[in-house]
């Protein structure tokens, strides 16, 4: 589930289901950090206890950041603030479950007309 741990893995271990693992998420899913080269290396998800993930909504492509483990670092929330306004990207990133939204109002209005019914 987005934002917890899967159980399949296991410290020192990795996937224990790694050669019988689902389509999806696993085999589909691409973590932003790993193919995208903007992203610094401290942001590694199991640093910054957070899962960075390309979404796209109405065909506007942004950046989704949920927490995982622990409530989102000031120093992640800097870097992406900074990293969506130089690169004009949009992203949500959510503390404690609730949405928080940077870049285009149609974006912005798109999301919130998805999500927030």
């Amino acid at each position: 589930y987005p934002g917890n741990p899967c159980h399949f893995m296991k410290p020192g271990h990795g996937c224990t289901i790694y050669h019988n693992r689902p389509e999806d998420p696993c085999k589909v899913y691409h973590c932003e950090y790993i193919v995208n080269e903007d992203i610094p290396e401290w942001f590694k998800p199991d640093k910054i206890n957070a899962i960075i993930t390309k979404r796209k909504i109405n065909d506007i492509e942004y950046l989704e950041v949920i927490e995982a483990g622990s409530r989102l670092d000031v120093r992640v929330l800097n870097w992406l603030m900074t990293y969506c306004f130089n690169k004009e990207r949009n992203a949500v990133y959510k503390i404690d479950g609730g949405p928080n939204y940077i870049g285009t109002t149609e974006f912005i209005a798109a999301y919130k007309e998805a999500y927030n019914k």
